[in-house]
């Protein structure tokens, strides 16, 4: 499981009324971690619940790759089997003893009565800013949810697909006997699926049975015409297994009698259905974290909707189903199917008969596979974030595309504000804002033109035209129109920019196109955005640019960097008497052909193709190793300066990892300086803050790096808790030359030791910068004066024992 997701015990009533009843003194002790970033997911039913379980599932799956690392804390209120009353005592005593976690600033509700309860008890659960309910039955709650702010996803038009599905299968007039429940919001669900057969063309219930047994199932169907199906709704095999505990078994006993039930929830089929048009379960639970997480939760609709993800059916439909459907079709229950056909046919027929039966089976379970495996290639050919087909189909679709069309162009665009809106508020959110622009870059592409997704959130298309002139101002009109503000101050604009390449006919080779595509905007990016298009033509890869050589080898490279990646460490030493007291370590890249490669050429590549993050990793990880084996042997080093981006503090995962590995390696957190470079561009501090303050709370040192560079160092330092500075090497070779330099340098350190922040003087070369320094009050010295980068070896020999 996923780390971090699930952080709460869930406990069962009995565990919960047991813990009440030993009063105060059992209350739960702080948790260290404890944030109030964790969702807080609130389900009707008692943990055990098929329903419950698998939406909760898909909603920790959906975490998962969003990148959701905050937490999930789930709680079941168990409200069917305890009644509302009970229920909500129980959880309203939970959440008011609870305090391990600090409220939830977000609570999905999952089901009638959890909605029921934040309707009721809304200070109970501090008044959450986001709240999002799914799985909801009664209208009336569905009116005052909304009323209230609440953000409801709806699977209403399931049943309606389903019910169009099977109508297609078996033909009109398709006759059905309803199962449904009288129970709590199983009345709902099962008169609005009655609603919906009464609105279907071709559909008819012919009969409905609320409190249902495999008995009164089949003598229904005797009184029923033959060609009667069975459709079930709710009832007591879906969510009430400890009230009737054998209940699990009626639909495989149903169909051991040859009654195969329908339905549209996929755990339903796992409980023995024949199948149907099924919701889409994992879109519902990636939608309402999308929701829930989104920047843009105010501007979102009271009602969204969820359809139908699939349509499965029990192979013993196969014959019976019209040919042109079987593709579509994902197939329950094949093997034993072919079994039970087998062992049929084989008492009537013997010897070679049985094998022909066998031989069949075999083509027809290997024609499926086939058709499953194609279905599920194609799927991994679709971005299910953006709908667009992946950079792999066009390569594939290249060739044809040019014979059909006698050349073409090729277009790569990439927008720099979204990679910033990407790092700045995470990827949730930036995909949100790449859907919005795609929906006006459809609309301005010719009917002919396809698009598929590129890499870093970016746009490769295809354009079936045959004259310069067309093409050029076409793509600039593109880029016109998605950065030209929005006039109705409706979707958010930001500036695009492009590279234009002409297919050379029909052997194109795509590697070559899209390495000069990628140049292209690696070029434009270096000129500082300057102009919005540039032209581009194919590149032999021996011919490729710096760029396109480096971006190829770090991406080859970032799963296993320690081939050629390697740490090196520059001393720092006490201003006062040059004695050792820390090291930053410093990451170099040796590349076998190209050489040594400098961090100022390969790390702003790095960031480009989005690899950063994982860089900082790496780097935090091998830094601490190298400190836990070699901190015996430097008694003088107090502390190990690592380099991180802003970016990277800003993911949870980072700073778990960090605290987690220092303790497994035995090292002191104040040993551990992050020296963070700042950003200019960097707008959303709020998370970096947050886990900035739990690090310092742990100890770690945090040191702003290049501090005077930028235009953001004052704000930073307002509201980030730094316990240093370092100043910039540059700051320090202008007051060798300027008096004016020389009296802002003294000043900047005299503030900042006002503010109680150490200050580190790097870039030192010379005996009188030194000495200059140490009257200003500096703490310590960095530079070529006291020592180069070593290696770590040479830093052992050096400093150590």
């Amino acid at each position: 499981m996923h780390r971090g997701l699930r952080r709460l015990t869930r406990w069962g009533a009995p565990w919960l009324l047991l813990a009440g009843s030993l009063g105060p003194t059992a209350q739960a002790q702080p948790d260290a971690e404890a944030t109030g970033d964790a969702i807080q997911v609130l389900a009707s039913y008692h943990r055990g619940s098929p329903w419950s379980d698998e939406l909760v599932d898909r909603i920790e799956e959906a975490a998962i790759q969003l990148g959701w690392d905050e937490g999930l804390d789930v709680d079941y209120l168990d409200a069917r089997r305890l009644g509302l009353e009970t229920a909500f005592d129980i959880e309203r005593r939970r959440l008011a003893e609870r305090r391990a976690v600090a409220p939830a600033e977000r609570v999905l509700l999952i089901d009638d009565a959890a909605l029921r309860f934040y309707l009721g008890y809304p200070g109970a659960l501090h008044h959450p800013e986001r709240v999002v309910a799914i799985g909801i039955n009664d209208p009336e709650l569905l009116a005052r949810a909304t009323e209230r702010g609440v953000r409801v996803i709806v699977t209403r038009a399931v049943e309606r697909q389903s019910l169009t599905f099977l109508r297609d299968l078996f033909g009109e007039p398709l006759s059905l006997l309803v199962l449904g429940d009288e129970e709590s919001s199983g009345r709902y669900l099962t008169q609005h699926f009655l609603d919906s057969v009464a609105e279907e063309p071709g559909v008819r219930s012919a009969s409905v049975l609320w409190d249902w047994r495999p008995a009164s199932v089949l003598a229904a169907l005797e009184r029923l015409p033959a060609d009667t199906r069975v459709y079930l709704v709710e009832g007591h095999t879906t969510g009430a297994q400890d009230l009737y505990p054998g209940s699990r078994e009626w639909l495989e006993r149903l169909g051991e009698r040859g009654v195969r039930v329908f339905c549209h929830l996929p755990y339903q089929v796992t409980l023995g259905c024949a199948g149907g048009a099924l919701l889409d379960t994992r879109r519902l639970g990636r939608l309402a974290l999308e929701s829930l997480i989104s920047p843009a939760f105010e501007a979102l609709p009271s009602l969204q909707e969820v359809g139908v993800g699939r349509y499965a059916l029990h192979a013993s439909f196969y014959q019976r189903t019209p040919e042109a459907h079987r593709d579509s079709i994902e197939w329950l229950a094949v093997e034993g199917t072919i079994a039970s056909a087998d062992s049929r046919i084989s008492l009537l027929v013997r010897g070679g008969a049985a094998v022909t039966v066998m031989l069949l089976a075999a083509l027809l379970l290997m024609a499926l596979s086939r058709r499953r495996a194609r279905r599920a290639q194609r799927r991994l050919a679709i971005d299910p974030a953006s709908g667009l087909p992946t950079r792999q189909v066009l390569e594939s679709e290249l060739p044809a595309l040019c014979r059909r069309h006698a050349g073409g162009w090729l277009f790569a665009l990439v927008s720099p504000g979204l990679r910033d809106y990407r790092q700045h508020l995470g990827l949730p959110a930036a995909q949100a804002l790449f859907r919005e622009q795609l929906g006006t870059l459809r609309t301005l592409l010719p009917r002919t033109g396809r698009l598929y997704l590129n890499a870093d959130l970016g746009v490769i298309g295809f354009l079936p035209l045959h004259d310069r002139e067309q093409a050029e101002p076409l793509v600039d009109r593109m880029l016109t129109s998605l950065g030209h503000a929005s006039d109705d101050g409706g979707m958010r604009r930001l500036a695009w920019y492009a590279s234009l390449l002409r297919l050379p006919g029909s052997e194109a080779d795509f590697p070559q196109c899209r390495a000069a595509l990628d140049d292209g905007l690696f070029r434009l990016e270096r000129q500082g955005w300057r102009q919005p298009l540039i032209r581009v033509e194919p590149v032999d890869r021996e011919r490729a640019t710096r760029f396109r050589q480096l971006s190829d080898a770090l991406e080859g490279l970032i799963d296993d960097p320690g081939r050629e990646w390697r740490l090196v460490l520059q001393p720092k030493v006490a201003a006062a008497d040059g004695e050792l007291r820390g090291a930053e370590v410093l990451l170099r890249w040796h590349h076998p052909v190209l050489g040594e490669i400098s961090p100022g050429e390969f790390l702003p590549v790095a960031e480009i193709l989005g690899l950063a993050s994982r860089l900082d990793h790496w780097v935090m990880e091998e830094s601490l190793a190298w400190l836990a084996a070699a901190r015996p042997r430097l008694p003088g080093l107090g502390s190990l300066a690592i380099n991180v981006k802003l970016a990277t503090l800003a993911e949870a995962a980072f700073r778990r990892r960090l605290l987690e590995r220092l303790q497994a390696l035995s090292l002191p957190a104040a040993m551990i300086e992050l020296e963070v470079t700042e950003h200019s561009d960097f707008r959303d501090l709020e998370a970096v803050e947050r886990h900035m303050n739990d690090l310092r709370a742990h100890g770690v040192r945090l040191a702003l790096d290049d501090f005077g560079t930028g235009n953001t160092s004052f704000q930073l330092i307002q509201r980030l808790p730094f316990t240093a500075i370092k100043m910039d090497r540059s700051l320090l070779l202008g007051a060798d030359r300027y008096p004016r330099a020389r009296e802002a340098y003294a000043a900047m350190v005299q503030f900042s030791r006002h503010l109680g922040l150490a200050v580190v003087a790097e870039g030192v070369e010379e005996p009188e910068q030194a000495k200059w320094l140490r009257s200003l009050g500096i703490d310590e010295l960095q530079g070529f004066l006291f020592a180069r980068p070593l290696e770590p070896e040479a830093m052992l020999s050096r400093y150590g024992r």
